[in-house]
C-alpha cells in the first residue's frame, strides 16, 4: 500500500506541479507526517526532490532529470515520421552545444522504437542524406543553462554572476528577466530585461557564471517583440541604434548577393559595370566589419566612412604583423 502510495505521488510530481505539503496530504489521503516519509524514500531512489520557498510557504517538485512523463499513443504517416527523423538531425546540430543533444538523441530512439521495425524509409540512413553544419562549440555549464531555461519558462527573475568579455566588467547578483533563449551564428544568448540597466539586453550563455532563481515572478514587457529584437542586428551582436551600410561588391561576387540573403534588410542595386551596390541597415558594425573582411578585394565599405576606415586600419595592421616574416 505505502509503495502504491509513493508512485502516487511520484506521477503527481512527474506533472511537473510545485505542490505543498498540505496539498499532497489531500491528494494522497495521509498525513503530512506520511507525506515527508514518502518524499524522503522518492529522494533516496534518486527521484531529486526539490524545495523552494514562495512567500513563507514550502514547495516540493521533482528534478526534471527524475520526470517520467507518460505519452499517449498517437498515430504517424510514414513521411511525418521521416519528417520528425530529418528535423531531429537538424535541431542536434543546433542544440549540439547544450545539454539538450542527448535527450533529443534519446528521445528520436523511443519515437523511432515505438512507431514499429518496418518503413518504407531507413532511419539510419537518413544520417547519410542529410548534413547540417554542427553549431560550434561552447562552454555552456549545464546547471546554468537548465536554471535559465526553467526560469524563462516559469517567468521567474534570475540572480546571475556575469563577466561582460567587451567591456571586461563582471558582476555579482545582477538581477535578470529572461525573455528569450536565441542561438545567432554559433552564439547562444539569452534575451534579458536587466533591472540594473532598465532594458532588455543580451547575456552570453557561457558568460552567466552562475545562476539563482529568485522566487519572483516577472511579467513580459508588452513592448518586446523577439523577432523585432533580433532581426535587426547582422549577427549574434545587438547594438544600441541603426547604422546604414552601403558596399560595392564586384561583379564577380555579384551572384553570390543575388541568390543569397545575408540580412532581412538586404537591397541590391546592379551598377553599368556589372558591380553591385548593396545596401544594409544593422544595429552592430563588429560583425558586419568581419563579414567585409571575408570577402578580401572583392567588397569594399561605401558608407558609413568610419567603418571604411577602420578595416582599412585593421587590414594596414594585420600587413605589418606580417612584414619580415620567412
Amino acid at each position: 500500500m505505502a509503495n502504491d502510495t509513493k508512485e502516487t505521488l511520484r506521477r503527481l510530481l512527474s506533472q511537473g506541479r510545485e505542490m505543498t505539503l498540505d496539498e499532497m496530504r489531500r491528494h494522497l489521503d495521509v498525513s503530512r507526517r506520511q507525506v515527508r516519509r514518502l518524499l524522503d524514500a522518492l529522494d533516496e531512489e534518486g527521484g531529486g526532490v526539490r524545495e523552494r520557498w514562495d512567500d513563507g510557504t514550502k514547495r516540493f517538485s521533482l528534478d526534471p532529470e527524475a520526470r517520467s512523463l507518460q505519452s499517449r499513443p498517437i498515430e504517424l504517416k510514414e513521411r511525418e515520421l521521416q519528417a520528425l527523423t530529418v528535423a531531429a538531425s537538424a535541431a542536434q546540430a543546433i542544440l549540439h552545444p547544450t545539454p539538450f543533444d542527448s535527450g533529443l538523441r534519446e528521445a528520436v530512439q523511443k519515437l523511432l522504437a515505438t512507431a514499429g521495425p518496418t518503413y518504407s524509409f531507413e532511419p539510419e540512413f537518413q544520417e547519410k542524406v542529410w548534413h547540417f553544419e554542427t553549431g560550434a562549440a561552447s562552454n555552456i555549464e549545464p546547471e546554468v543553462f537548465w536554471t535559465v531555461v526553467q526560469a524563462a519558462s516559469r517567468q521567474e527573475t534570475l540572480a546571475i554572476d556575469y563577466y561582460s568579455a567587451s567591456s571586461g566588467e563582471h558582476s555579482s547578483g545582477r538581477k535578470v528577466d529572461p525573455l528569450v533563449i536565441a542561438e545567432q551564428s554559433g552564439s547562444w544568448l539569452v534575451a534579458a530585461y536587466c533591472h540594473e540597466k532598465q532594458r532588455v539586453l543580451d547575456f552570453s550563455l557561457p558568460a552567466i557564471e552562475a545562476a539563482d532563481t529568485t522566487g519572483t515572478g516577472f511579467s513580459r514587457p508588452a513592448e518586446f517583440d523577439r523577432i523585432d529584437h533580433f532581426e535587426s542586428r547582422f549577427s549574434a551582436l545587438k547594438g544600441e541604434e541603426m547604422k546604414e551600410v552601403v558596399l560595392h561588391v564586384n561583379a564577380g561576387k555579384a551572384e553570390y548577393f543575388e541568390r543569397k540573403t545575408y540580412h532581412p534588410s538586404q537591397l541590391e542595386k546592379e551598377l553599368e559595370s556589372g558591380d553591385l551596390e548593396v545596401h544594409f541597415k544593422v544595429s552592430n558594425l563588429d560583425d558586419i566589419a568581419a563579414f567585409v573582411r571575408s570577402w578580401g578585394p572583392h567588397v569594399r565599405v561605401r558608407r558609413p566612412e568610419s567603418l571604411a576606415e577602420r578595416i582599412k586600419s585593421e587590414l594596414a595592421e594585420t600587413l605589418q604583423a606580417y612584414q619580415g616574416m620567412e
